[in-house]
Order: C-alpha cells, then sequence, then structure tokens
C-alpha cells in the first residue's frame, strides 16, 4: 500500500509561492550541469501549426530522489472561446529509490512560476545588477510571469514596457497588473514602437509564440540582457540568429537549446556551435564565467526542463502532506 497525493491549481497556489520556486529552479540548474539529474528526449507535436500543440517533457534528478513528467498542451484560442487558459497539462512525480509514485498536480499553475522563475535567475545571474528598465514582448500568462520573476530578483528596476502584437493585449495586462507591483511603472507601448524602447532597455524579455524574428540585430544596447523564453520548440522564433552570433550565450541545457532553442537558427545556420552555449546551471557552480563586463551583451535560451517542474512539484507535495492537504488514494500493490 502507498500513498498518492493530487494537487489541483487552487492547492498548489496556496502551497508555493515564486519565492519558493527560484531557488529550487536553481538547484535543478546546478543538478543538471554537475551530472545529477538529466533529460529525457521531448515529445512534441503541432496539431494545427501555430493554434495547437503538445509537448512531454520528461527527466530525472538523482540529487533530488525523484523522476517523472510533464504533459502540456497548448491552444491558442482557449482564452477568447472557452475563457480557459492557453496552456493545460499535468505532473506525475515518481520516487527513485521506492519506484512509488509520489503525486500528480495540475500543470498549468506549475508551469507558470517555474518559467517566471527562470526568467528571474537568467536575468540575475547575468544581468547588469543596476538594471532599472525592461522590455517584456508577449502579454499571454508567461508575461506576467516573467514580470513577477524579474520584480522578485532585480530590486532597482523601475520601469517596464510591455509588448504584444496586439496591442489590446498589452494594454489589457498592464491595466490589470500594475497595481501588484506599485515600485515599478508598467506601461503598454504600440508594438510598431518596439524598436525604440528595445534599444533603451536594460533587459529585454521575449515570450511569445512566434515563428519569425521581431528582435533585429543592433537594437540591443552596451550591457543589455535579453531572456529569449518562447522559442521551446523546432520552428519557433523571437530574436535574429546575427544578435545570437554576436553576444555571450547562456542556455538551461546546451543540446536542448541547439535543436529547440532560440539557438537552433544560429547553429543550423552555421553562426554558432553548440559548444559556444554556457549553461546557466555552469554558472551557477562555479564552473564556468557567466558576465565579465558591464559591456557585455548576454542572452539566455531558456526553452525549459522537466527537472524545473519536478522540483517545484516536489516543493508543492511535500507542503501538503505537512499541512494534510489534497486530495491522497491508497494504491494496493
Amino acid at each position: 500500500m502507498y500513498r498518492l497525493r493530487i494537487l489541483d491549481s487552487k492547492q498548489f497556489r496556496a502551497l508555493v509561492t515564486m519565492d519558493d520556486v527560484i531557488p529550487g529552479v536553481k538547484e535543478a540548474y546546478k543538478l543538471f550541469s554537475s551530472g545529477r539529474a538529466g533529460l529525457f528526449p521531448i515529445i512534441t507535436h503541432e496539431f494545427d501549426p501555430g493554434r495547437t500543440d503538445m509537448d512531454i517533457k520528461s527527466a530525472y534528478m538523482d540529487g533530488a530522489g525523484i523522476y517523472g513528467l510533464k504533459i502540456l498542451g497548448w491552444n491558442r484560442d482557449n482564452p477568447s472561446t472557452m475563457g480557459v487558459p492557453a496552456l493545460a497539462g499535468l505532473i506525475v512525480v515518481m520516487d527513485i529509490e521506492h519506484q512509488q509514485p509520489l503525486g500528480i498536480l495540475e500543470g498549468t499553475p506549475v508551469t507558470f512560476l517555474r518559467t517566471g522563475a527562470a526568467g528571474a535567475i537568467g536575468a540575475e545571474t547575468l544581468a547588469r545588477h543596476g538594471s532599472e528598465n525592461a522590455v517584456v514582448v508577449g502579454s499571454g500568462a508567461q508575461g506576467r510571469a516573467q514580470i513577477m520573476g524579474l520584480s522578485k530578483v532585480m530590486p532597482c528596476l523601475r520601469k517596464i514596457d510591455v509588448f504584444d502584437v496586439q496591442d489590446v493585449y498589452a494594454d489589457k495586462m498592464a491595466d490589470e497588473i500594475s497595481p501588484d507591483y506599485p515600485a515599478i511603472q508598467i506601461t503598454a507601448r504600440p508594438f510598431s514602437s518596439l524598436e525604440d524602447y528595445v534599444r533603451d532597455a536594460d533587459i529585454v524579455v521575449t515570450c511569445t509564440p512566434s515563428k519569425k524574428a521581431f528582435i533585429k540585430s543592433g537594437w540591443l544596447k552596451k550591457g543589455c540582457h535579453i531572456n529569449t523564453i518562447g522559442a521551446d520548440m523546432p520552428g519557433k522564433q523571437e530574436i535574429d540568429p546575427e544578435i545570437t552570433a554576436t553576444v555571450k550565450v547562456f542556455g538551461d541545457s546546451r543540446s536542448q537549446v541547439s535543436h529547440k532553442g532560440e539557438c537552433q537558427h544560429a547553429v543550423s545556420m552555421g553562426l554558432i556551435m553548440p559548444d559556444c552555449i554556457t549553461e546557466i546551471g555552469e554558472v551557477l557552480n562555479g564552473t564556468k564565467p557567466g558576465r565579465t563586463s558591464a559591456d557585455d551583451i548576454t542572452m539566455f535560451d531558456a526553452t525549459g526542463m522537466a527537472l524545473q517542474d519536478l522540483i517545484t512539484a516536489k516543493v508543492a507535495l511535500e507542503r501538503a502532506e505537512a499541512h494534510n492537504i489534497g486530495t491522497v488514494i491508497e494504491m494496493e500493490q
């Protein structure tokens, strides 16, 4: 007999915050780059390209005693047609030692926090510490998550300009989240003015489903840091490959970003080699340098790893057990 705990979205949110998730994701990166965690091949499929797709990501973490997977689906039209999030899925966590399932969690809130945490870690580790203004492109759930993450780790941040290819969505996001960040001026800008604001930004974040570059070569100023979040499948693209070829490039997984991340385009064109990419975990472990100059332009290619979901789910399950939260099923052998 063993116990399987199930947590829904509301229960997860009551147990875990962005402040709780950032240290766990940081630890996952460190374990991965030190060989104490690994990834299995990702399964992806586009049912209707640009509108509906799915992926299954799985991983193991010897250093944390768990393995498991996340299955996630995306439908661009869900918010407007059904009033539900574009992303939905499930996370399954297994115990390595006893080979028993520990829990099942609704995947959407975990994805929200762990991806926001990834962007936060990228900025905290690589951006100039005195960065004051940021540009965020994309007003979906991840636009909100990225702003939440930045607010936790960049204490000098005073201004965030938000953009969406459909200006009305940027307006909506800025209006809705501004009250949550009284110390930061959050303003929606017309997409047509993106270049002007990127040229002045200390931090740029892209979190869209785009398949065409919209950040062009030469736009990033000296000392800028860019988090590329949206490109997590073959064909997705947010920035000009010439940028990737001329900045200091970091990724969550060297192999993964070379094939599925923003780096895929520069690698396929022969502009960079995979071994030019430094893993963020190597920087966190102190085995590779990060930013070495105030003038460096740095880029963090975050494709997302199941490790992030598993470590976040583990925190939630441990807290749920301590507070007797969730549905517990007694499973017979």
